[in-house]
């Protein structure tokens, strides 16, 4: 792992202040054992009882937290951007259901099905290029009752989670700020702004009241007059879902449509917004409209509404901001990583404050996951070495069936990874299940092979 400029698991842990340092010894073994197989259950991962009785243990224990956990990790995250220098922030939430023959009282509920579970929120840090840094930010919350019901007197908006994820992230570092339409607020931009950070957000409430050029009427009707500036072509995901598990708000925000490549077009403007309650400034921010004039018969029409701090003078910006914008695909990876790559909602523990502690030490292994998959997909062609050392492509290429020659790519060597976590080439790109098995069968052999240098 590092020649993956990942280093060792470790280090995303090392330091944790957890009272004793018996305790922070524990954490690292867990830590390497969690990743060896990220998606099995802990009685494989840990390998024998003692040890799964140290992690119940651990994550059972009282005298520290979740946040204890994984505070190291947000550390070595603000220190690789620093490194990097321009970064950008990738802000969302995901509801996670808790196992089914695990019920927590205390993880709330989930309005549709009413399953038990929890959300976490999540600031994901990258480069510009989308290569992800690790967490900035990580935060857990339940639902108890309406989503609609007013917070009472004391309480927190639910909204507020993004702005301490805006907050927890510029205190450290400068970074452009990439949040979709949940967070369209105007306390959130505000904040932005007053903070002097950048930010990309996807407009949200297109009735809003605005104002452009001197005239004054609702988002939807300004925008839909700018006329276009650019053209281009994106490449769109396919998106399906279960229908029943989706409200009817949601269908119609996000239908389903099946992968393209779109032309669209692309226009932009400056906006004055009202504020939120009389007798505050109003806030002026620019808009970029992208849209899709023409799109396949029996296919719905792409469109975002982004409203940003980035500048919009030219043809090249318009679409930088557009390209920023795209990147928050990346963080819907991370979930999917968590969930699938580490199972996390397979975890069977007795309280909630257990489950938090299983996702603080989870959440860095899914980031490593995700970055192992962004160097296979910016450097396919990149020689294997800079992924891999000899022995790992020496490993792999004898572990196939039959033995090949040394991969020489990162494309070749990440294919025959996968394929000993049991990937069919025909079936598409590698999953997060099978690269996480064939990483797990690697380290294996890894193992073996450093137990018989040491017997020679």
């Amino acid at each position: 792992m590092q020649a993956l400029g990942l280093g060792p698991v470790g280090d995303e842990f090392d330091g944790a202040e957890l009272g004793d340092d018996r305790l922070g010894s524990r954490l690292l073994r867990i830590a390497q054992a969690l990743e060896s197989d990220p998606a099995g259950g802990f009685p494989k991962a840990m390998r024998s009882d003692a040890a799964l009785e140290g992690l119940y243990r651990f994550i059972n224990n009282e005298r520290f937290s979740a946040d204890d956990i994984v505070a190291p990790h947000l550390e070595r995250t603000f220190e690789r951007a620093r490194e990097a220098g321009d970064v950008l922030a990738i802000h969302d939430s995901s509801y996670f259901q808790s196992a089914k023959q695990a019920p927590r009282r205390q993880a709330g509920i989930k309005s549709i099905v009413g399953a038990r579970g929890f959300i976490a929120h999540v600031a994901l840090v990258t480069t510009l290029e989308g290569m992800p840094l690790g967490l900035g930010h990580l935060e857990t919350l339940v639902r108890t009752g309406s989503k609609m019901r007013k917070p009472k007197r004391g309480e927190q908006k639910v909204t507020a989670r993004w702005l301490r994820s805006m907050a927890a992230v510029s205190t450290h570092v400068r970074a452009t700020h990439v949040i979709d339409a949940e967070g369209d607020f105007f306390e959130l931009l505000k904040a932005m702004q007053q903070a002097e950070a950048r930010f990309v957000v996807r407009a949200g409430n297109l009735r809003r009241v605005v104002e452009c050029d001197g005239v004054r009427g609702n988002l939807e009707t300004i925008i839909a007059g700018l006329k276009p500036r650019v053209f281009r072509e994106i490449e769109l995901s396919e998106r399906r879902y279960v229908e029943r598990l989706r409200g009817p708000n949601s269908r119609t925000r996000h239908p389903q449509r099946a992968g393209r490549i779109a032309r669209v077009a692309i226009s932009g403007a400056r906006l004055a917004l009202p504020p939120a309650s009389r007798g505050k400034a109003e806030l002026s921010v620019n808009v970029v409209r992208v849209w899709e004039p023409e799109p396949p018969r029996g296919q719905p029409a792409v469109e975002w509404v982004l409203l940003t701090s980035e500048a919009i003078v030219s043809a090249d910006a318009l679409q930088r901001v557009v390209d920023t914008y795209r990147r928050r695909w990346l963080i819907e990876e991370y979930f999917k990583a968590l969930k699938t790559g580490c199972s996390l909602e397979k975890r069977q523990v007795g309280s909630f404050d257990a489950l938090r502690k299983v996702l603080a030490l989870l959440a860095p292994i899914a980031y490593r996951l995700l970055r192992l998959r962004a160097l296979h997909r910016q450097a396919a062609d990149a020689p294997a070495s800079v992924g891999f050392n000899d022995v790992d492509l020496e490993l792999i290429a004898r572990a196939q069936r039959p033995p090949t020659s040394r991969p020489k790519t990162l494309e070749q060597a990440y294919l025959l990874l996968a394929r000993l976590g049991g990937h069919i080439k025909n079936n598409g790109p590698p999953g997060w299940l099978t690269l996480g098995a064939g990483y797990e069968t690697l380290l294996i052999l890894r193992s073996g092979w450093f137990l018989g240098r040491e017997s020679t």
